[in-house]
């Protein structure tokens, strides 16, 4: 998956999500930092927290349990001091890391951004970021097609196994079950994104708590929330 796609499928939602940290509320409020998981070319999963080392800590477990082509670091940062902007990290499974700024712009007609741009070799934080992503996707995801049935009758020959689609989804709720019990803790949020209202009710069935589900496969859902 090539970094420009990633950024296609990731910018929309981030800058929706400080869009409205900026809105609805008299004291503008910063974006908590997210960590954005991609896969089969769309946004699958996401965990925002108040504190970076927070959010840092669900990459592993996004890379293990949801399997994902990319995991995706936004954070709120100031270039050269002053001017607002969001900066990215992005790493792909196959270890392709890109670093990306893009300028945001406040006026008394909202909030503007720029084209994401290429922004070069990061350092302090964002070198550390790129190496913890990296450390993360190297990690072996679990397998789907080992997920045993809780519904057998005990009748000889029958699969022992769900089928891999749905083991994917009962992996992906454990997944999510685990990370929204770690961070909503310090008021941060575990989002998932149902392919399908399908999906959405086996991974209800599988633990998912419902407040971490997003849609059902509807094509307005962001991918993110704002904490």
């Amino acid at each position: 998956m090539l970094i420009a796609d990633i950024m296609a499928l990731v910018a929309p939602p981030v800058t929706d999500l400080l869009r409205r940290s900026r809105t609805g509320t008299p004291d503008p409020q910063p974006m908590f930092p997210t960590i954005i998981a991609v896969r089969n070319d769309r946004v699958v999963a996401s965990v925002s927290t108040p504190r970076i080392e927070a959010t840092m800590s669900a990459a592993t477990t996004l890379a293990v349990g949801v399997d994902p082509q990319a995991l995706v670091v936004a954070t709120e940062a100031r270039l050269d001091g002053e001017q607002p902007a969001l900066t990215y990290a992005v790493m792909t499974r196959e270890r392709q890391a890109r670093w990306v700024l893009q300028e945001v712009t406040e006026g008394a007609d909202g909030v503007r951004f720029s084209v994401p741009v290429d922004g070069g070799e990061p350092t302090g934080q964002g070198a550390g970021t790129l190496r913890v992503l990296a450390e993360a996707m190297g990690q072996r995801p679990i397998d789907v097609s080992t997920v045993a049935r809780k519904d057998r009758s005990g009748t000889f020959g029958e699969e022992p196994f769900l089928a891999a689609e749905q083991g994917r989804v009962v992996v992906d709720a454990g997944t999510m079950r685990t990370l929204h019990e770690r961070v909503s803790e310090i008021g941060g949020q575990a989002i998932y994104v149902a392919r399908s209202p399908e999906a959405a009710r086996t991974a209800l069935a599988a633990g998912l708590p419902r407040t971490c589900l997003l849609g059902g496969g509807s094509t307005t859902d962001s991918g993110v929330r704002s904490g």
